[in-house]
């Protein structure tokens, strides 16, 4: 049986519960939660549906079957040196309509922060998560460790949103197992410049008819050092993978994408899409994608272009009206759209409106 849950309903029924004391903060007020208050309301919640939402501390004492079950099989971390992270256990045929939000903060000048998340999307579940890193100390260090599992017919959105400064470097990595018709869409945009970064999703595609597919947004800027790779590894029948980034460079960065798809398996396609748009001369962009396979009945291909904005698109938008400062912004608005038609109706304005910040933004 397929339970589907709206977390926004559960709000609601919060509020409903104040209102019961007499406070209806809909018309007029709010209600003030501390954090760790709000994270075990939601977590107490889902509860009730089998759903497992919590820090993933508490997820090393209280589901130590869960964890030996799922967790550290892709990746290879010492839990006592992990600060602290997320475990998402959406149990089989429970299907979470609503994002959940979870925000990753360095708030201590020259840490080391070193985090570790795990998702467990059994059989015929489904779960949005929602991640945003951030940093409010000017100097430190990131360090993410991602580890998911979608079972047989699930279905996993990942979204990760980046939020760092300048002195900042951050080394992050995602990895996914797949199992048979299951679904794995990740979508990246990075905000801000960063000292150096390390980011990197690795798909195995486990199951047959399984597709996954991955999408970077990465911005460039200032003296930003920036290296993105992605893999995908086609290991059943019929699965499928794409690998899509759209890179865009200003001032002095470097930003490097690297990609690459091997297949191991009949019956499977895979393609890898890398575009770079270059708004200044002292930025440097790099692309490398690649194809392997170890049958013949596979269809692999790629496409990469690094460019400028070209004076004909310019003076085209600036012919109907538009500055140059707003050409270019729409120009570079429409070069970095990609995969939005992938991301949850409910997510969309979100991931549209930082993609409209960062164009406007743009040189």
């Amino acid at each position: 049986m397929t339970v589907r849950i709206s977390l926004e309903d559960l709000v609601r029924k919060a509020l409903d519960k104040a209102l019961e004391l007499g406070i209806d903060v809909r018309k007029s007020g709010s209600i003030i939660l501390n954090e760790n208050m709000a994270f075990h309301t939601l977590s107490k919640i889902l509860e009730e549906y089998g759903v497992i939402y919590t820090s993933i501390k508490e997820g090393f004492e209280r589901y130590p079957d869960i964890i030996e079950k799922y967790g550290l099989k892709l990746v290879t971390i010492d839990p006592k040196q992990v600060d602290n992270g997320i475990l998402l256990y959406v149990p089989r045929g429970v299907k979470l309509v609503d994002p959940i939000y979870t925000c990753l903060a360095l708030g201590k000048r020259g840490y080391v922060q070193k985090i570790y998340n795990l998702y467990v999307i059994e059989d015929d579940a489904e779960a949005i998560a929602t991640k945003g890193c951030l940093t409010l100390v000017p100097e430190g260090a990131h360090v993410g460790v991602t580890e998911a599992y979608v079972g047989r017919n699930a279905k996993l959105h990942s979204i990760m949103i980046h939020n760092w400064m300048p002195e900042i470097t951050v080394s992050s990595i995602t990895k996914v197992r797949l199992l048979d018709n299951s679904i794995f869409h990740s979508y990246y945009v990075n905000l801000t410049s960063v000292k150096k970064i390390d980011y990197g999703v690795e798909l195995n595609i486990d199951g047959e008819n399984a597709k996954a597919r991955s999408d970077m947004v990465v911005f460039g800027r200032g003296d930003s050092d920036m290296y993105y790779w992605s893999e995908a590894r086609l290991n059943a029948p019929g699965s499928s993978a794409e690998l899509i980034s759209r890179m865009v460079g200003e001032d002095k960065a470097r930003v490097e994408v690297k990609s690459s798809i091997v297949s191991r398996a009949p019956r499977t396609t895979g393609h890898i899409e890398c575009q770079g748009l270059q708004l200044s001369r002292d930025s440097v962009l790099a692309t490398t994608p690649s194809l392997k396979s170890f049958v013949n009945d596979t269809v692999l291909t790629h496409e990469a272009s690094i460019g400028r904005i070209s004076e004909e698109e310019l003076e085209y938008l600036m012919a109907h009206g538009f500055t140059e400062e707003e050409a270019v912004s729409i120009i570079v608005r429409g070069f970095v759209e990609v995969g939005l038609e992938l991301i949850p109706e409910k997510l969309r304005p979100i991931v549209e409106n930082v993609l409209d910040r960062l164009s406007k933004s743009a040189m």
